[in-house]
């Protein structure tokens, strides 16, 4: 598993305004550390699944001093003022990005296998494809 630093920034308003030195695509917030952790996790989530789909490697994860570096070039182009102390860094553990083909078994009554395969059919799709994105759909 690869762990992600991500910096938090106080914001003027409350909160922590989320950025990522490694995913320039992650910008999101928080209302407070607990619910900025859970934001930065979320959206580190997300962006991993886009990667995955556009079979776009994962960036190699920045060290503390990296991910220091990098916000403060961030900070100072964006004209963000805040004093480096003030700024809270967090490694977040990223979901596996691995999309390797996987075969497996599973048993349907044939009744379910019917409606599966309807759908699958009425949406242009493949059993497989229909089953995954039906599971991706219902997490």
């Amino acid at each position: 598993m690869r762990y992600y630093c991500l910096a938090f920034v106080p914001a003027p308003e409350g909160g922590y305004a989320i950025f990522s030195p490694d995913f320039p695509e992650i910008t999101t917030q928080g209302k407070g550390i607990a619910d900025s952790i859970e934001m930065a996790a979320d959206a580190l989530r997300c962006i991993t699944e886009e990667y995955a789909k556009m079979k776009k490697a994962l960036p190699t994860p920045s060290t503390l001093e990296e991910a220091k570096e990098k916000m403060k070039a961030e900070l100072e182009y964006l004209e963000i003022s805040v004093p480096s102390n003030a700024i809270l860094y967090q490694f977040i553990p990223a979901p596996s990005a691995d999309m390797a083909l996987v075969k497996i078994s599973a048993t349907f009554t044939r009744r379910t296998l019917e409606l599966i395969d309807t759908k699958a059919k009425l949406h242009g799709m493949t059993r497989s494809g229909f089953l995954a994105a039906a599971a991706q759909a219902y997490v």
